[in-house]
């Protein structure tokens, strides 16, 4: 039976992409976002947030909870690829030429589409 799994691979992307984006410091972002610096450390490291931290950070993103949330059977869990925008962010933050500005406008028309695109389905 699927349950679903929280890609914390996808969400500490976004997290990143947003940090850069607003030039931040992960000590900025977390009090910010109103959580421990050192969850944020864990969960650069694969471990997952409890649920008042997921809650805190997909508020201060502005980001659907369901973008994070995936459903994996037991044999699918171990193989998962990271959610595409994460996958999309870690990209953009490579190339060096874009603003921080122009990183946060692609960052959210990407997210605009991937919540059109789960609208449309």
């Amino acid at each position: 039976m699927p349950e679903a799994t929280l890609d914390v691979e996808a969400l500490v992307g976004v997290l990143d992409a947003q940090r850069q984006a607003k030039g931040l410091s992960w000590r900025q972002l977390a009090s910010k976002a109103g959580v421990s610096q050192s969850t944020l450390t864990r969960m650069q490291q694969g471990k997952r947030p409890d649920v008042d931290t997921f809650a805190s950070l997909i508020r201060w993103l502005g980001i659907p909870a369901e973008q994070f949330l995936t459903a994996q059977t037991h044999k699918t869990r171990k193989n998962s690829e990271p959610h595409p925008v994460a996958v999309i962010s870690t990209y953009l933050r490579a190339k060096k030429e874009m603003s921080p500005e122009t990183l946060h406008a692609v960052d959210e028309l990407i997210q605009a589409a991937f919540k059109l695109a789960k609208e449309i389905k």
